[in-house]
């Protein structure tokens, strides 16, 4: 083995631990935090696997290599369920359990069939031939398993993003760069595995990611640290799920939801809709940046789910679109008034509750028709010009 590999070996193996060590050290973990935590656990046993057969030792003892097979079976799975719950995506936690059915299978299989699956040969053992079809079949159902669950992750990653719109007030800064950094990093490695006959080439591969994944992770807020939030996201499942009498192990149905949904009278609706203008109107809750749907309802005190529902009826608009159309009024009324001639358009965008000169200029061009520059040009309005806008 070169000093080279050996490196490589001990790097991976090394970050792959140092993750597992900052995950499980933090003092409020959640539960996509464990699935994390439980991921690098297993990815650090794989990665030994993987090292002990691309070094050729795997050879003194072929009997032990053969339990790597049923690893690969727990890296989509683990993948896709961290999403699901960083996201908010689930609504029930058991079922999540029948994912590693497969990885479990292979566990029993291997169990019975080890015995028997080795005889002598001129270089160590080979497997028995009446076997090779099980272990083809695991290889392939390996393939798959990858496949589906890098699909199955971009899935989420697309209903993840709508939820963010649904929710949140400003994106520019809400970066799911790390989630896609995770399946970029999985659809990586399944390619290898899938077109490159090399042990050591998927090695290299599974130690990149882990370093890739370690040092964005890192960058990441949230994911190795313990952060307090200030601002209430909702778990998109809630938002999916009945608005009244919701209990525990209570059987949700589509035709459930759509007759709770309609079981908000017009009158009440017409009610928390006033209320909502009013807070807008009055309160200024545009203003903050990182103002999100979950504020907004617990100063109503509804439910998201309600106050998400009557935004898009009454205003036939997202939170999003919503929250914006009252910045870029703010700003509209702001440009017109005398003193506002000293600052840039900037500076009062960010004082009407924008976070960014892009989300500025995409929401405003996108409500008026034109850029924020050619709009004050209309009005003849003229202003400091350090930013361009």
């Amino acid at each position: 083995m070169t000093s080279i590999w050996q490196a490589i070996y001990i790097g991976g193996l090394s970050i792959a631990f140092f993750l597992f060590i900052m995950i499980i050290s933090k003092r409020q973990k959640t539960a996509a935090d464990k699935i994390l935590g439980a991921w690098f656990f297993f990815a650090v046993i794989h990665l030994a696997f993987i090292a002990w057969y691309a070094s050729g030792l795997a050879f003194e003892i072929p009997t032990l290599i053969i339990w790597q097979l049923p690893f690969p079976f727990l890296h989509g799975p683990f993948l896709y369920l961290y999403i699901l719950f960083l996201s908010g995506q689930q609504r029930y936690r058991w079922p999540c359990l029948f994912h590693y059915i497969p990885a479990a299978l292979v566990v029993l299989i291997l169990s019975c069939i080890l015995p028997d699956i080795f005889v002598p040969g001129q270089v160590g053992r080979v497997i028995l031939s009446e076997f090779q079809p099980i272990f083809q079949g695991i290889v392939v159902g390996i393939t798959i398993s990858g496949i589906v669950y890098v699909l199955l992750s971009l899935r989420l990653l697309g209903r993840h993003r709508r939820n963010i719109v649904g929710q949140l007030s400003n994106t520019d800064k809400i970066t799911l760069n790390w989630i896609r950094y995770l399946i970029l990093g999985m659809s990586t490695i399944w390619v290898v595995v899938i077109f490159v006959n090399s042990p050591q080439a998927l090695y290299v591969v599974v130690a990149l990611f882990i370093f890739f994944i370690g040092y964005f992770g890192i960058r990441q807020v949230g994911v190795f640290s313990n952060v307090i939030p200030i601002h209430e996201v909702v778990p998109s499942a809630m938002l999916r799920t009945p608005l009244e009498g919701l209990k525990d192990g209570d059987v949700i149905t589509a035709e459930k939801v759509k007759y709770e949904k309609n079981r908000l009278e017009e009158n009440e609706s017409k009610r928390i809709h006033a209320e909502l203008s009013t807070l807008m109107k009055k309160q200024e809750c545009y203003k903050d940046p990182e103002l999100t749907l979950g504020d907004l309802a617990k100063k109503l005190n509804v439910h998201p789910a309600i106050l998400s529902q009557i935004i898009n009826t009454k205003e036939a608009k997202s939170f999003y679109d919503y929250v914006n159309s009252f910045r870029v009024e703010a700003f509209k009324a702001l440009l017109l008034k005398p003193e506002s001639g000293q600052y840039t358009m900037l500076a009062l965008a960010f004082e009407c509750g924008f976070n960014s000169k892009t989300s500025f200029n995409r929401n405003f061009k996108k409500i008026t028709a034109m850029s924020p520059s050619a709009y004050a040009k209309k009005l003849q309005i003229k202003l400091q010009v350090t930013d361009r806008t």
